[in-house]
């Protein structure tokens, strides 16, 4: 199928563009704008040679909720927050942002785990589906420790019931768009191509989702626990928390940019594989015209 091919080149050649400008700590319309096209472009490859109408319509609906979710967040200021004034505008508008943001996630996951559900299904060793269960349980792990960590963070603060419901509230969409992916992961196993493109996807999309809501974690601590953190700590953005001692800030600079770089590869990719495979499953007349060697059920 080279014009297939040919689309998903595309797409991830515009993903490129967001990837390394992450890497290097570039922000602007253009990266945001190149991300929202690779998704668009692949949304665009399901559209046309996914022939089974559940998972087309499904598939493409996600990422575009996918590409919605990521010019949301784009539009969150990028200016840094003041510490010493965690009601500040901005740290307000970026918040509501993100809260945007995770909301649009689910929607985009469950779209995308109806979409892989309706693919054909094929016999696949009991094993692979086990593997994958481990490997989609470790970002939900991730996150619920990254919650943990935060609400240990905010136990000797006056009225902390009331910043574990805030908290509960805030990163309650990330968790479920989390666990709805790895879920999505685990089915998709059993309707694979013989790659296992689809299963790989909904991984990295998981991933993507898994690094946004910690990241949404640590704005929350921001917000509601700033003030009773000691001045020589301080927030070089919603999400990341640094101690800017001299000998520490570079490298913190660094990790944090190849953290971003690839979770923005995994948001951006992980939907060019689910398409490929989808492509290869249910692009046919025939559930296993695509799939070579492999029997559909059913």
């Amino acid at each position: 199928m080279p014009a297939v091919r040919k689309l998903l080149l595309a797409s991830a050649a515009a993903a490129a563009v967001p990837v390394l400008s992450a890497l290097l700590g570039l922000e602007g319309w253009v990266p945001d704008a190149a991300g929202v096209v690779a998704l668009l472009i692949t949304a665009l490859t399901l559209v046309l040679y996914v022939h089974r109408p559940v998972p087309r319509w499904a598939l493409a609906a996600g990422v575009v909720l996918l590409a919605a979710a990521s010019t949301v967040r784009g539009f969150a200021p990028s200016s840094v927050p003041d510490f010493r004034q965690p009601s500040s505008v901005d740290y307000r508008q970026a918040l509501a942002f993100e809260d945007a943001t995770a909301v649009l996630l689910v929607p985009a996951v469950a779209a995308l785990l109806v979409g892989i559900v309706a693919l054909p299904q094929f016999r696949r060793p009991a094993g692979l589906t086990a593997l994958a269960c481990g490997v989609a349980l470790l970002p939900v792990v991730a996150v619920a420790a990254e919650v943990a960590d935060e609400r240990a963070g905010s136990s000797s603060f006056a009225g902390s019931q009331h910043l574990a419901a805030h908290l509960a509230a805030h990163l309650a969409p990330g968790l479920l768009a989390t666990g709805l992916a790895g879920l999505a992961a685990v089915l998709a196993v059993s309707r694979a191509d013989r790659w296992f493109l689809a299963p790989a996807g909904a991984l990295l999309v998981q991933a993507a989702v898994a690094h946004t809501t910690r990241d949404m974690a640590g704005s929350w601590y921001l917000g509601e626990v700033v003030r009773g953190v000691e001045a020589t700590s301080a927030f070089l953005q919603p999400g990341l928390r640094a101690d800017l001692s001299a000998g520490a800030t570079a490298g913190i600079s660094v990790d944090f940019r190849v953290g971003a770089a690839l979770a923005m590869a995994a948001l951006l990719l992980g939907p060019v594989l689910i398409a490929a495979g989808a492509a290869r499953t249910a692009g046919g007349p025939g559930p296993a015209s695509a799939a070579g060697e492999d029997v559909a059920l059913g």
